[in-house]
């Protein structure tokens, strides 16, 4: 380990971690969509 994190910095850093991992999987599922939806309209 890098160092001995406190309980409470580790929940921090946990929770930051899942959610921008949320928030980068709700991108993605949205630009998937937006690809589904709108590529007929494009090509």
């Amino acid at each position: 380990m890098l160092k001995d994190l406190s309980r409470e910095e580790e929940k921090r850093g946990t929770g930051r971690v899942l959610m921008w991992g949320a928030v980068i999987a709700a991108l993605l599922f949205v630009a998937l969509m937006a690809v589904f939806v709108f590529g007929p309209f494009w090509s």
